[in-house]
């Protein structure tokens, strides 16, 4: 327990009477999905909405004969997941949700911890993997444990670093020896990655970074970045390691089951409970999912069908979740709250991050413009917003619901009085966000989709300034070299998009608004002093973002290497 929490303990023990008609909370995070896969974002989508370049490189890649169907793929993204698409009829749905950074680690440290992790320093993968969640950041379920309700962390962790003691011991059960220090590792490289993989050291979480250590009583999962969607290897429960499972066995359907009993367990205790669901889909290697999945879809591209089964699994459980909670006569009193921790990757299936620009590991709209739905009977907000929130944002928003104190010193605000029709407007007015702006997870625009897996390190940063209708883009300098495309690199970039008007962040009009551009990047420098630089690398970048905006800058055209001659 973090010593912020310790403090908080009696205030929150004195306040918060435990009631059984406290509410319930079930918070979904599916992985590496942007908002076009989504039936209420799809349904508003037209052809002309898809990224003629994600079209094109789809089609290079699994188009059938070399084409792809976009109205077909559409059509399976509007159908893949019909009870979520319910539940968001039922419930509001913001267009301009954002994570907090736009790779899975960072982003769901900030959901979690209610603030901009990049506040400790954590702006990409790295930078959690190495150091986790600090000890005197306050994780969501930590107060909420405190004032009485069960929690419960089913599926994807990767916010801890990992045990190495895990290492050493299996190195010296297999091969009767000490583990040689780092320098020594040459030539052994096999006998290391053999013991890796048998001592559970890739998924497992560091001692004070376990979920049972940061307020979760129950844990099914893995910390890492995946897992195996059949046979799965990774799992832990609690602190135990889970035996390799049985042949067949989806590892989304597991998970699903895993949430679905944890809320009958729930509610034989007589206590509210609190469910983190964190499936897999759709990181890593994408196989074929069970087939009763995918044959619902025939889009012309086998791969999408098996994309669209993957998503119609996850809502298949969502459905389950919500079957117990009627079972146990729970829905009137639960709030359900649905998002993903950043936009789509590599795999550029169609409609991929529409109607936006970009995606994983980028500054652009498609890689941080997340999905978010939250229902409840409590809501009195229906419809669509286009109200600006964070994911940081979420943890206030549910403790506050909960009436349960909310943590000092965490930068997401309680949207809690826009839901329930108190005020008439959420309480941002504007959103910055900085992170890398790497080529490795998704298509790279400014090297015409060259991929750089390796470039993590070295990418540059981006920072940006959303007001509702503008975007502020900045982004550092491009390494010479780093891009076989860009033997040169690129000087740092500046952008302003109408994003009313411009979606895909086609037309920079930076040079023609020049004020605004220095208005708000003024705004943009101030938080951004408020951070800590990252902790394992990018530090120039980050400084370089703390000065002043230049009044001639290399001003792209999106999608171009080269400047704008077209400015409108």
């Amino acid at each position: 327990m973090s010593n912020l929490l310790k403090s908080l303990l009696p205030c929150l023990l004195a306040t918060v009477s435990l009631q059984a008609d406290q509410p319930n909370v079930v918070l979904i995070m599916a992985d590496d999905i942007g908002t076009g896969w989504f039936p209420f974002h799809a349904d508003r989508l037209q052809v002309n909405d898809l990224e003629p370049e994600i079209l094109a490189s789809y089609a290079e890649k699994r188009g059938h004969l070399g084409e792809v169907d976009p109205i077909e793929h559409i059509k399976a993204a509007r159908n893949c997941m019909p009870f979520l698409d319910k539940l968001a009829d039922e419930g509001i749905i913001f267009d301009n949700c954002f994570s907090t950074a736009s790779l899975c680690a960072p982003s769901r440290a900030g959901l979690l911890t209610g603030t901009f992790q990049q506040e400790w320093g954590a702006y990409w993968n790295r930078d959690v993997d190495d150091y986790g969640i600090p000890a005197d950041r306050v994780v969501m379920a930590e107060p909420l444990k405190a004032a009485g309700y069960t929690t419960a962390m089913i599926g994807k962790w990767h916010v801890a670093k990992k045990d190495p003691t895990l290492i050493e011991k299996a190195w010296t059960e297999e091969l009767g020896e000490s583990l040689p220090i780092p320098q020594f590792y040459k030539g052994r490289w096999p006998e290391l990655r053999n013991i890796l993989k048998g001592s559970g050291y890739q998924s497992s979480s560091f001692p004070g970074q376990h979920p049972l250590d940061r307020g979760f009583d129950y844990y099914y999962g893995f910390n890492s970045h995946d897992s195996k969607y059949f046979e799965a290897e990774e799992l832990w429960e609690n602190h135990e390691r889970v035996p390799p499972r049985p042949p067949g066995e989806f590892l989304t359907d597991l998970l699903s089951d895993k949430a679905t009993q944890f809320i009958d367990s729930a509610m034989k205790e007589d206590k509210p409970f609190f469910l983190y669901y964190a499936p897999m889909t759709l990181h890593g290697g994408i196989v074929p999912p069970p087939k009763h999945y995918s044959e619902k879809f025939d889009t012309g591209n086998r791969f999408t069908d098996e994309y669209a089964g993957h998503m119609l699994a996850m809502d298949e459980g969502i459905r389950q979740i919500f079957a117990a909670l009627e079972a146990n006569g729970e829905l009137e009193n639960t709030l359900f709250l649905f998002t993903t921790d950043n936009g789509c990757t590599l795999y550029d299936v169609p409609p991929y991050n529409a109607p936006n620009r970009g995606g994983k590991g980028t500054g652009w709209f498609g890689g941080l413009n997340v999905p978010l739905v939250i229902w409840g009977k409590s809501i009195k907000q229906t419809g669509i917003t286009e109200e600006i929130i964070s994911l940081a944002d979420l943890m206030p928003t549910i403790l506050d619901h909960a009436d349960v104190a909310i943590p000092d010193g965490i930068s997401g605000k309680s949207f809690i009085p826009y839901l329930t029709g108190e005020e008439e407007e959420g309480p941002r007015d504007f959103l910055n966000s900085v992170s890398i702006q790497s080529s490795r997870w998704s298509y790279y625009y400014e090297g015409n989709g060259e991929n750089n897996t390796r470039d993590g390190i070295k990418a540059p940063l981006y920072a940006w300034h959303f007001d509702g209708t503008h975007l502020f883009m900045r982004v550092t300098p491009t390494r010479a070299g780093l891009y076989e495309s860009l033997p040169d690199g690129l000087p740092a970039q500046v952008m302003l998009y109408d994003t009313s008007m411009d979606r895909q962040q086609r037309y920079n009009v930076a040079a023609k608004h020049w004020d605004k551009v220095e208005a708000m990047d003024e705004v943009m420098r101030e938080w951004l002093a408020g951070l800590k630089e990252p902790v394992t690398s990018q530090q120039d970048d980050y400084h370089m973002l703390l000065t002043k905006v230049e009044k001639e800058p290399f001003i792209p055209e999106s999608g171009s290497s080269g400047p704008d001659k077209s400015v409108r």
